[in-house]
Order: structure tokens, then sequence, then C-alpha cells
């Protein structure tokens, strides 16, 4: 199989080639494109547009769709299955990045019982993007957060961009996977937090709703 065929399949959680209401949004959203590119363009403004939450890992596109909104590995994995589903070409894009420090001391402090279930905050974490191989050459779109979410980070003085983490080379190292399935199982089996992520999910992403209408408020 070769490099544009990979990009182009459906797997256990790309399901685009599963779920009838998956292509049926996707061909609703392209309708009327006169190109590939427009055409991506409609998806990916469809994709960031939903809200952004915490969640677990391995979910399906199908699933993100059906709740209409996601984490960067969600809301990329159905930008991706979307774009696989008219033949235009996509993967993931994995790296490390500085962890959201400024976000994190903010949530934390708004929610006394989960400044206590998150403890010490991280220094790093994962972040996901989406590659299409588009006007001849390989683009990178994050999805992640929407416009709401990013009024209400500027609002607060909470800086938009994420700092890749360098290696001990000094250079970021990113890694493009065809499949994010295996990857997505493998963090959700190492998350740091396991029985109660359920709770801590609606904690953070009730914060993360006060910084969205904040940001609905700005617009």
């Amino acid at each position: 199989m070769n490099q544009w065929n990979s990009c182009l399949q459906p797997t256990e959680l790309c399901d685009f080639d599963k779920d009838s209401l998956l292509l049926e949004k996707t061909l609703e959203l392209t309708r009327g494109c006169g190109g590939q590119g427009q055409r991506f363009e409609r998806l990916y403004g469809y994709v960031k547009e939903l809200p952004y939450g915490l969640e677990d890992w391995d979910v399906r596109a199908s699933e993100t769709l059906k709740k209409g909104w996601g984490m960067c590995c969600g809301k990329t994995n159905l930008l991706v299955a979307m774009s696989r589903a008219l033949l235009i070409p996509a993967r993931y894009r994995v790296f490390r990045i500085k962890a959201e420090s400024r976000l994190l001391v903010w949530a934390t402090k708004q929610h006394k019982e989960l400044a206590i279930k998150f403890g010490d905050l991280p220094l790093e974490q994962d972040h996901l993007e989406c590659e299409v191989f588009l006007d001849s050459h390989w683009q990178n779109f994050d999805p992640s957060r929407d416009s709401a979410m990013e009024a209400g980070l500027r609002t607060l003085g909470i800086p938009l961009e994420r700092e890749p983490v360098a290696g001990a080379d000094g250079a970021v190292h990113f890694a493009c996977l065809v499949s994010v399935d295996e990857w997505a199982r493998k963090r959700q089996v190492s998350r740091r937090f396991r029985g109660e992520r359920e709770t801590l999910f609606a904690m953070v992403n009730e914060q993360l709703d006060r910084i969205r209408l904040l940001g609905r408020e700005t617009q």
C-alpha cells in the first residue's frame, strides 16, 4: 500500500466507513465546493468550532461527531476521518508541548476540589494536529480550540500559543502517524487519572465552559 492509499484508509477509531451519519455530514458541509482545498476549509471550520473539552484519548470519530465536542485527539481524528471520506490524504501529527500551566492554574484556582484531585501540575503534555496533503505538499492544521474558547483565553491573558518541547538534541520531534489507534490506546492505558477520570473531566470541562462563556461575551 503506497503512502497516499494508507492516508485514505479507515481504521477502528477513524471509522468513516462504518458511520453513515459521518459521511452524510461530510457531504452536507462540502456541498457546492469547487475543489478539495475549499472542501477541506469547510471541514476544518466545522470541526474547529466544536467545543474543546477534556475526555478519553481512544474516541471514535463517529462518537466525537455525535457528542459535538472533543479533545485535541478526538477533534483531530474527526477531521482526518472527514478528509479521508472525501479522498483527501490526511494523517496525525503527534508531539510533546509544554503544559499549558497558566490555563491549568486558572482552572484549579476556581475549583478547590479540582485543585486537590489534580495535584501537582504536569510539565509536559501530548498534542495532536491534522496534516493534509493539499496543493502538492503537506499542511498542518490544529482544530482543537474553538473560537469562543480562544476569545476567553485572550480575555484572561492566557497565551494561545502552544510551545513544543525540544529533545536532547535541541530539535522538536514530530511523529506522523497514518493511524492513531495504537497510540491512543497506549496513551489511554498510561494516563495519569484512571478510576475517577469522569469526575475530573466534568470539573475541568465546567471551567472550560466558563472560559468559553467569557469569550462569547467579548466577541
